[in-house]
């Protein structure tokens, strides 16, 4: 198989606009057929190179041996995106035997849901953590305290969860029981509890009687299809261990393995596709492609500093179209792995190859405690300045300002800055990418308003109806292997089910139209929240014979909850001068293009300049950094999430940080191309 010049050029006008993939990086790669990891710099479009393969392959397809194309990214928004640019074009990829979707799809429909059926009769029906997480809070209440021996889990777990830490109250600890219950793992292969990574209880140990509780608990909630999302990966690599022939029927199946944003995977997301494609006998073809540096999502609360992903047999692409010379030379000193070759130089590095007829310099704003509240109207004035409110990008990307640490949650506010503080109007809730909220409000309030397809709000709706159903403790019957299983409704299964009484199928039908039609074009919400309500409590009680329990009740609530977000301006002649700033963290940008991007210094366990890194980095003073030594943490955390916020925007590059921390290096700043602003002396003059 060859991918000709004729269908790259192809790829070119649909995605490209007929513009050229330069011939030195994208086209080899686009005809790369081997199995490589791309490693790309930011706004280097590697997507879209990923596309353009892809559309080439397409042409190709079915191929002969009847097998296809598996296609995989960490996010469902990446999916999509896949989807929406490539399915016009080449409907037969998104068909057997190709599979397109996120690596958590692709594990619980070939390997997880197999296994479900196999030791439980059952089959995943909730795949979410947060309703997991609920689950854990109901089994630690039902826990007894037994003190005489054989002490009961809540004693067991007190005294092993606490150890040495006589400084918590009673509380505290109890809620360290409550952390274990909802993040412990069960490796169903070696019948092992693990928790922080390391061994916690197992069959055989001493402990035995406790693993069988927590076991027992974990099988109930199988049995019912509830599974975390890590929970899939065990029932996975359970299915090959038993099943090792499966590893054969999916290499037979795909031909071609493509993973987009590899930098997101961690290690058993990793491990599970190589356990599957890689080997001496496979004839897969794997090609991963994403950015080592931007590795900032981690289950766990930190940055992880090095990522899972190990790159083998590599190729570049170094060139990026979104960042010029001056913002590339600033990202490039925020580079932590630079891949460096035998000779010393570094193989990852960003050439900045958009050019501006008026060139920014980098700004640096120096602000303090008094003046915090004058930054957004500084960078809004350095935006009209430059009249980048009137670029094609700033009409496209829009304007963001970014911070790592966006609230103090359930800690206690000391006096140092996260995004709340600095910007009152900023709410972190408003933009989520669960999947379940704790509230009928919520869900109203959380879908993709950019839609113009009743399809989104409509599915919004009934998520929220088969949530109920949850808390009801809803269920319906089948039979498997001669034996009846509940099981919890899903969508599909709920709309069969009203659908066995016409009347109420015509009422539900009509009801979803209307509701759908007010959320995606009116937003009343709250009018949308109010007829839902009167209709839980009305007929959909009666069709399901519910009980309403006080987790229904306080589930839908007894008035509606209004979630805070900036209110957008309105465009037209008479403002056409106002544009909407975007406030939100770093982890939110991710993969965003902006037209200007202000990073603003906030505090994760200190701030970012209060660490020589990065004083170094914005000195432009980045000599290499080793990754294999594990000191100065906290400092190759910060680089990696400035590097990742600093490689945003298209014309200007702001980075607001505390004078105080600063103020022996303002000069060399300058010295280093850095425009520096500070907002204290202007404080001091009013």
């Amino acid at each position: 198989m060859i991918i000709s010049d004729e269908h790259i050029r192809e790829a070119e006008h649909i995605l490209i606009g007929g513009n050229q993939f330069d011939r030195y990086e994208r086209v080899p790669f686009i005809k790369s057929l081997s199995s490589c990891d791309l490693l790309a710099v930011p706004g280097s479009g590697k997507t879209t190179a990923l596309l353009a393969k892809l559309y080439c392959l397409a042409k190709h397809l079915p191929f002969k041996d009847g097998s296809g194309i598996l296609i995989l990214s960490h996010t469902n928004a990446a999916v999509n995106e896949i989807e929406h640019h490539l399915k016009p074009y080449c409907p037969k990829l998104f068909e057997y035997p190709n599979f397109v979707g996120t690596i958590q799809s692709f594990v619980n429909k070939f390997l997880a849901n197999p296994a479900c059926g196999i030791k439980y009769d059952s089959n995943i029906q909730i795949n979410d953590n947060d309703i997991y997480e609920r689950e854990a809070i109901k089994f630690y209440h039902s826990l007894e305290w037994k003190s005489t021996e054989p002490k009961g889990l809540k004693n067991k777990l007190l005294g092993r969860l606490n150890r040495e830490q006589d400084h918590l109250t009673l509380e505290q600890k109890y809620n360290n029981i409550q952390k274990f219950l909802k993040y412990f793992e069960l490796d169903l292969l070696n019948r092992k509890i693990l928790y922080n990574n390391r061994s916690f209880y197992t069959n055989n140990g001493t402990s035995q009687l406790y693993y069988l509780e927590l076991e027992n608990w974990k099988h109930s909630l199988y049995e019912q299809g509830i599974l975390n999302y890590k929970d899939s990966f065990y029932f996975a690599e359970w299915y090959i261990d038993s099943y090792p022939n499966i590893k054969q029927i999916l290499q037979s199946r795909f031909k071609f393995v493509f993973i987009d944003e590899m930098q997101d995977l961690e290690k058993f997301q990793i491990d599970i596709i190589d356990k599957i494609f890689l080997g001496e006998n496979s004839s897969t073809v794997i090609q991963r492609i994403g950015d080592i540096n931007q590795a900032i999502y981690n289950s766990g609360t930190s940055v992880k500093v090095k990522a899972d992903w190990v790159p083998r047999n590599q190729m570049y692409l170094n060139g990026s179209n979104r960042l010029t010379p001056n913002i590339a030379n600033v990202v490039n000193s925020f580079t932590l792995d630079q891949q460096i070759n035998e000779s010393g130089e570094p193989r990852f590095a960003t050439n900045g190859l958009r050019t501006l007829d008026n060139p920014i310099k980098p700004h640096l704003i120096v602000f303090n405690n008094q003046s915090k509240n004058q930054l957004r109207e500084k960078f809004k004035e350095l935006i009209k300045n430059h009249s980048l409110q009137e670029t094609s990008e700033g009409k496209k990307y829009g304007f963001h300002i970014l911070g790592w640490n966006a609230t103090w949650g359930e800690s206690q506010n000391d006096g140092r800055l996260r995004l709340e503080n600095i910007f009152p109007e900023y709410n972190k809730n408003f933009k989520t990418n669960k999947n379940t909220f704790d509230s009928l409000s919520e869900y109203l309030q959380n879908f993709d308003k950019t839609s113009k397809s009743l399809v989104v709000s409509k599915n919004i709706i009934l998520k929220a109806l088969t949530h109920v159903l949850m808390l009801e403790k809803k269920t319906y019957i089948i039979i498997v292997r001669e034996r009846e299983v509940k099981r919890y409704f899903s969508i599909s299964e709920m709309i069969r089910f009203i659908k066995s009484n016409d009347n109420r199928y015509k009422s539900l039908k009509k009801f979803i139209y209307q509701w759908s039609i007010d959320l995606s074009t009116k937003k009343d919400y709250q009018v949308v929240y109010s007829n839902i309500k009167q209709f839980i409590f009305g007929e959909f009680k009666e069709w399901f014979n519910l009980t309403i329990s006080s987790e229904t009740s306080t589930f839908v609530g007894e008035l509606f909850v209004h979630i805070a977000s900036v209110p957008e301006l309105e465009e037209g002649p008479e403002n056409s001068d106002l544009f909407d700033i975007k406030i939100g963290t770093v982890h939110s940008a991710k993969g965003q293009t902006h037209c200007a991007t202000m990073y603003v210094e906030t505090s994760y366990h200190s701030y970012e300049t209060q660490k020589t890194k990065i004083i170094n980095a914005l000195k432009k003073n980045n000599h290499g950094f080793n990754l294999t030594n594990n000191t100065n943490v906290r400092g190759k955390e910060a680089l990696k999430m400035m590097y990742v916020g600093f490689s945003r925007p298209t014309h200007l590059l702001c980075f607001a940080c505390l004078k105080e921390n600063v103020l022996d290096h303002v000069d060399d700043f300058s010295v280093s191309g850095w425009e520096i602003i500070d907002l204290t002396r202007a404080n001091r003059g009013n």
